[in-house]
């Protein structure tokens, strides 16, 4: 289920298609809001491992995971020469570390490749993996971006041209998407087409979800930035703390 269906060969395109992603703030954000005496972090959907190589850097311990082993081929070539990092292919809703977390976080819209049900399961299972007052930080893509995201979108970057069709659908809050890939290789182009749908939640039911959980001081952000979310805000990002 979820993401084992998609990043086949889109894995070796992810990085380029995600250029214009800060990551180098989003990992300074993050930093900024866990505890000073965090040593051990362990990240959800790892994807490439973007965030990690920036993590990796601070000297932190990191346990990494994907449920994509094409994603993970690539996240292992930049990380390889980091002690500190561990990679693991485990699926978000059904993991098991046998060791407790200073910091989970999840971020680049992980939790939109989860419904409800498969959501809860997941934040039961982080809530599991945290040590005591341990904080978790994900984001999502919000209810507004979907709702304003245009019908298709063409792309004509250097060595990839893709065509990205979407379809939200109201009544079950799914946005599909279909991107078809032409991708240069040598005089000719081959194509990668890639099927996926990101489930929309929004802040306020994921809030009553992580209460349930026991998470408490939940705070949202207008993305990786310090002001807080709006109904305007195209990301939301949480943090919160595991309860006594």
């Amino acid at each position: 289920m979820m993401r084992q269906n998609f990043y086949k060969e889109f894995a070796f395109i992810y990085d380029e298609l995600m250029v214009d992603v800060d990551y180098e703030n989003w990992t300074s954000f993050i930093l900024k809001h866990i505890p000073q005496n965090s040593t051990k972090i362990l990240e959800a959907a790892c994807g490439t491992g973007n965030i990690t190589y920036h993590l990796a850097q601070e000297y932190l311990n990191i346990t990494a995971f994907d449920i994509s082993e094409e994603m993970l081929i690539k996240a292992y070539e930049k990380l390889r020469k980091y002690r500190n990092v561990n990679i693991l292919n485990q699926d978000m809703v059904k993991f098991k570390i046998d060791q407790t977390f200073d910091v989970c976080i999840c971020c680049c819209d992980g939790v939109n490749y989860l419904n409800e049900n498969s959501a809860i399961l997941f934040f039961e299972k982080v809530f599991n993996h945290l040590s005591k007052n341990g904080k978790f930080i994900f984001d999502i893509s919000t209810e507004y971006k979907y709702n304003s995201m245009n019908e298709t979108y063409v792309y004509d970057e250097e060595e990839v041209f893709y065509v990205w069709d979407n379809n939200l659908n109201k009544d079950t809050k799914t946005m599909s998407m279909e991107i078809n890939f032409f991708v240069k290789d040598k005089d000719k182009y081959s194509r990668i087409t890639e099927l996926q749908t990101h489930y929309i939640h929004s802040v306020l039911s994921l809030d009553k979800i992580l209460n349930s959980v026991g998470f408490t001081e939940i705070k949202v952000y207008d993305g990786y930035t310090e002001n807080l979310y709006n109904d305007t805000s195209i990301r939301a990002t949480f943090i919160c703390k595991k309860g006594d």
